[in-house]
């Protein structure tokens, strides 16, 4: 069978969920092959059913029951021939495919006629539609990413699947799967969860090259998978054979065939250059080597792969952590080559016996770029002095040990322990120059800058140890399934400030209040805009763990051949451990249902209705660990000033309001769990409710249409007001009551006297809510020469809060963004969502012009998302119910009318416009089409591929995500210049060449 039959039938199976009316299920690394024999004019239990993999020499052999099913558990992905036998002899045999989340099926008509071993093969059946499957989502194997000009990167690969979206463009390449945040994702390799474990942003990969098949969960999966309120995305590298294959791959990124970037300017875009792209350029020069093959031949097997990589990677940035209020003034180049860029991985797999294996899988990621940083004069587009560089460590190191086996025909277990070392750190050169941004509605040239890059020195190191077991059990028409799992995820996270200080300056207009701890800090009576500076610290960190741990129990029942019902249980328990080593938060989930049911209305195979219903929590992520149980001090301090030095740092300093001008965040104590987590409080969860309908139209084409409910249960954030305990804020149910200690001096021990129960009215926080309605169409047809899948959501995501990260002001503080911190910052928040994309339209396939020329292409046309104008103040000042920062849905009209005539403007007489989340109009509906060009060929009996991808043809650079902050920092009453001004855009058209050879 050549590549491109292959794809078609892994096309067929993953569009239509190929399978049969019995019992089967696909766990995160195999699946089975169901069938069933009908023979008449002799019992179905007279014959013995083999499956086998010619590639490897696996064999199974089965007795065929008497009710003439049977099932191989268990298997490989692969392609296997099923054959059934009666006294040695064969007399049926045929040829099916094994995928991630598909199970295969061989369903066989014979007919028995005279003589004792003469028998006539009526046919065999293939139901297209599988109705041991309820999952949402989408199946594609390396072989069909090959031809479709995607991006090498898992989130690319989501974003094939219906009902994901790109996650905004602050926080990397993430996906958002049904209205999640982009930070409640999960991403396995050979069962291995390679999610970042500190902010649940990105995962770790392997080369293009390794990976074998793809599988993205978007909804509706089993217990078998948690600590996702998103969507999965699970992948299986590939294995040796007892054939010897060698491969040599080459891609090369030139950046002078890219387009050019744009620029977006400040006041309505006439004013100063806010972000400029234009001379941003990006080259990539790669290539991998690997080898596979029989150690022992049938029973041993090894894949291994090498893949160096050359990076080169410049662009335009901003000093200062405050974006939105910075404008580009810094050039980055960053390079990474040679043995600081270098990828190795393999696997070995071991068939002890046909019905037990073990499998060893390993990989090193580990980059290292060395980041150098010049001053920019965006107005010329002119790289300046050099500031300082930076050495950026990146990846780390995977390894686990799989072993699967059949204990009996009914019974079968699998075992996985593996080990994930990441790390994140980066080490400035320059520690003379503090991080300095200056906010103020200046010139460019007027603005203060640091003499280097700034920015923090540290460690920060993830490891991340898991353990699983998983076991399944045939019981007439029920599969039984149990498991349990673990994983000890520990961080290690240091940060300081350069030089010990973060500064920023900023402007407060007449009358406007800068907004503390207890109320009203300061507020300008000078009558004039008066120039001001803060210092931020924030300092600390150390070692801490989570410990997380589950069960599940599932029953998939076979009710009648037209019928599935899944029933199953899960329970997640988290822990969290600060530096200290003691628990600050701990969790047991309540019993989380996984409901589902399949059935084929008519009883051809060429139809199914089909719906879920089930809850997901998602665990506290390490970067609570560091933010609350880590020992972080985090101060502001507000001060007046008369000039600054050479390095940027601001001199003259005299506090703003005397000695009261400091705001403490958190003090360098851990937290305690008296203090930080409610006695009620429950994890955040999501509840999902599916309803779906299937149907094979022609042999070609298959439609089905979808519809999702999604909404949040529980929702857990950090409430912040003076309620909480002051040391570290207390986590809570948003709208609940709760119970907690206070630890008000800072101590890391309960005040005496302090537990109290606080009803949801004296909180005063609103019941968090966010909901996802959404219909998915789809239509997907495969025929000899041209494959095609369409898609089409329709979504609704609104609330007042997003999830687990802020889009709209790119917050990536997962658990404890600004959210909840105080009743003022979710006055207008209810609207909808920055992931909100109302219709999305994905078109993707390939076409065989010959049988060695092939295109392909994949295009997305989605509307635009909301956007809001958040303000810097509040028309009450009261601490219990604006805190000492935030960004709001008021903006400070400049108006204040002295209605007591007391010739003062008092916070109660200030007059505030209230804009809510998602109702200033959304961003630019957005277009991409992206095409490449296959051509196979043979030199010297090596197999050849030489591939043109060319990403974003119609080179549309439409906006993206755009400023929303419509005041400037810490200034009510004084507008953002950059407001509303891009961020980013779509990517810019650039071409990808690749080679490739086989032999």
């Amino acid at each position: 069978m050549n590549i491109r039959k292959k794809i078609i039938a892994v096309a067929i199976a993953s569009a239509l969920g190929m399978g049969v009316p019995s019992i089967a299920y696909a766990d995160n690394t195999t699946a089975s092959i169901t069938g069933s024999l009908t023979v008449s004019g002799a019992s179905a239990s007279e014959y013995t059913a083999t499956a086998k993999d010619p590639k490897t020499g696996l064999t199974r052999n089965i007795e065929i029951g008497t009710d003439g099913t049977f099932r191989f558990s268990k298997l490989p992905v692969g392609t296997y021939e099923v054959a059934i036998s009666k006294g040695g002899i064969v007399v049926a045999k045929d040829t099916v495919s094994v995928s991630l989340g598909s199970n295969a099926n061989a369903t066989f008509d014979i007919k028995a006629t005279s003589g004792p071993e003469v028998i006539s093969i009526v046919g065999a059946r293939i139901n297209n539609v599988d109705l041991s499957n309820s999952d949402s989502g989408l199946v594609i194997d390396k072989g069909e990413i090959d031809l479709l000009p995607v991006a090498r990167n898992f989130t690319s690969i989501a974003l094939l699947a219906p009902g994901t979206v790109a996650g905004d463009s602050k926080f990397g390449q993430t996906a958002s799967f049904g209205g999640s945040s982009a930070a409640e994702n999960s991403c396995y390799i050979n069962g291995l969860e390679v999610t970042n474990t500190s902010q649940g942003l990105g995962c770790g990969e392997v080369p293009f090259e390794f990976y074998r098949e793809f599988q993205v969960k978007t909804g509706g999966y089993s217990a078998q998978f948690g600590r996702t309120t998103g969507g999965v995305i699970n992948a299986v590298t590939k294995s040796g054979t007892n054939e010897w294959d060698f491969a040599a791959t080459g891609r090369y990124i030139p950046k002078s065939l890219a387009s050019e970037g744009q620029i977006s300017r400040g006041n309505g875009g006439v004013g100063a250059i806010f972000r400029d792209t234009t001379n941003d350029e990006y080259n990539l020069w790669e290539y991998s080597v690997s080898a596979a093959g029989p150690i022992i031949e049938d029973k041993l097997f090894f894949y291994a792969i090498v893949n160096p990589r050359n990076v080169s990677n410049d662009f335009a940035t901003q000093a200062g952590t405050r974006s939105q209020y910075a404008p580009d003034d810094q050039f980055i180049k960053r390079d990474s080559s040679g043995a600081d860029n270098l990828f190795w991985g393999a696997k070995v797999d071991w068939n002890i016996t046909d019905d037990h294996s073990l499998s060893f899988f390993g990989y090193s990621n580990r980059s290292d770029t060395n980041s150098d940083t010049y001053a920019y004069d965006a107005e010329q587009g002119k790289i300046g002095n050099y500031l300082g560089s930076s050495l950026r460590k990146r990846g780390g190191t995977a390894k686990s040990v799989t072993y699967n086996g059949n204990i009996t025909d009914d019974l079968s277990l699998s075992v996985m322990y593996g080990k994930l070392e990441t790390e994140y750190t980066t080490t400035p050169s320059n520690l003379e120059c503090p991080t300095v941004s200056d906010s103020r509605q200046i010139p460019a040239d007027q603005k203060i800058t640091s003499c280097g890059p700034g920015g923090s020195v540290g460690v920060n190191v993830d490891e991340n140890t898991q353990t699983r077991v998983d076991l399944q059990y045939v019981l007439g028409d029920h599969l039984l399934k149990a498991g349990y799992d673990k994983q000890e995820r520990f961080t290690s996270h240091t940060s300081a400030p350069i030089t010990g200080h973060s500064w920023t300056y900023s402007s407060l207009a007449p009358n406007a209040g800068i907004q503390g701890t207890n109320g009203n800090l300061y507020t300008n009576t000078t009558g004039q805009q008066l120039d001001y500076v803060q210092d931020r610290i924030f300092a600390g960190g150390g070692g801490f763990n989570s410990d997380l741990s589950a069960w599940y129990l599932e029953d998939s029942w076979q009710v009648t051949d037209n019928v599935m019902l899944t029933a199953g249980v899960r329970q997640d328990k988290f822990d969290n451990q600060g530096v200290t080593g003691l628990t600050f938060s701990s969790f047991k989930t309540d019993l989380a249902p996984r409901l589902g049911f399949t059935w084929d209305p008519v009883g051809d195979g060429e139809s199914k209705i089909y719906g879920t219903a089930g809850r997901y929590y998602l665990p506290v992520p390490n970067n609570t660990n560091y933010r609350a149980a880590s020992g972080i001090s985090d101060s502001t301090t507000f001060y007046t000033f008369t000039g600054h030095d050479n390095t940027g740092a601001p001199t003259g300093l005299n506090p703003i309001a005397g000695a009261n001008s400091t705001v403490v965040n958190s003090v360098p104590t851990p937290a305690i769990q008296e203090t930080f987590q409610s006695e009620e409080a429950e994890p955040f969860s999501k509840d999902e409710y599916i309803l779906g309908y299937q149907k094979q139209v022609t042999e070609e084409m298959v439609m089905s249409v979808r519809g999702i409910y999604r909404e949040v249960g529980t929702a857990l954030d950090d409430y912040c007001g003076p309620l909480a305990s002051q040391a570290t804020c207390t986590l809570v149910n948003p709208g609940s009551a709760g119970t907690w200690s206070l630890d008000n001096d800072g101590d890391a021990i309960a005040d005496p006297g302090s537990r109290q129960t606080y009803s949801a009215e004296e909180i005063g926080l609103p019941k968090a809510e966010n909901t996802y309605k959404a219909i998915q169409a789809e239509v997907n047809y495969t025929a000899d020469n041209l494959r095609l899948n369409f898609i089409y959501t329709w979504s609704k995501s609104y609330g007042n809060f997003e999830g687990a990260v802020k889009s709209d002001i790119g917050q990536a503080d997962p658990g404890v963004t600004q959210d909840f911190d105080f009743p003022a910052l979710m006055d207008g928040a209810e609207g909808y969502q920055a992931n909100d994309r109302r219709h999305v339209f994905k078109l993707f396939g390939t076409y065989n012009l010959t049988d060695d020329l092939s295109v392909g292409f994949n295009s997305t046309l989605s509307s635009g998302r909301p956007l809001s104008a958040f303000g810097q103040g509040y028309p009450n000042d009261d601490p219990s119910v604006y805190g000492s920062y935030g960004d709001t849905f008021y903006l400070y009209t400049n108006q204040c009318p002295d209605t007591n005539g007391n010739a003062q403007c008092d916070q109660s007489e200030k007059i505030y416009n209230r804009v809510e989340r998602g109702t200033v109009g959304r961003t630019p509906w957005n277009f991409n089409l992206d095409l490449s060009l296959n051509y196979d060929f043979k030199i010297s009996d090596i197999d050849m591929r030489a591939t043109v991808n060319v990403y974003n043809v119609l080179d549309i650079q439409e906006i993206v995500s755009q400023n929303e902050h419509y005041e400037a920092r810490n200034s009510e009453g004084t507008k953002n210049q950059y407001y509303g001004a891009a961020y980013d855009w779509q990517e810019p058209r650039y071409v990808e060449f690749g080679i490739s050879g086989r032999f």
